[in-house]
């Protein structure tokens, strides 16, 4: 019983975690991150104003936010899907999801996104990822 359970461990290990991995940094990264900055870019005014008047940070004015903000959902997303420095990407992420959950728009999901991030940050990109091959990150 215990080499079935254990054989079982491995494939886990080996096949069901990289994908996952993948999976949530696709997810992630992609629909939840990287569409928001192309809508931002969009109209990039509107998305100004909505940083001034919606979305205002205690800490920082519009236009620097806005910036950041779009900025940081085209560049971190994609090092997130690619897996190149992942941990970084993921990082990032997390502390965005962080900002956007307790100074602009409370709600539950951005939990779910934090706890796979912070995830993400501690684990890297697995086996499936541009780090796992260059920097032999294991």
């Amino acid at each position: 019983m215990t080499n079935i359970y254990l054989s079982f461990c491995r494939l886990c290990r080996a096949v069901i975690a990289p994908l996952a991995n993948l999976w949530a940094r696709i997810y992630l990264g992609y629909y939840v991150f990287f569409s928001s900055g192309l809508a931002k870019l969009d109209d990039y005014e509107e998305t100004v104003e909505l940083f001034e008047d919606d979305f205002a940070l205690p800490f920082l004015p519009a236009e620097p936010a806005a910036f950041l903000a779009t900025a940081g959902e085209l560049v971190l997303p994609v090092l997130l899907i690619l897996g190149l420095f992942t941990r970084i990407g993921a990082l990032g992420l997390l502390v965005m999801s962080a900002v956007i959950q307790f100074f602009v728009l409370p709600d539950p999901q951005h939990y779910f996104w934090m706890m796979i991030l912070g995830m993400i940050a501690g684990y890297g990109g697995d086996k499936l990822s541009i780090d796992y091959w260059l920097f032999k990150d294991r």
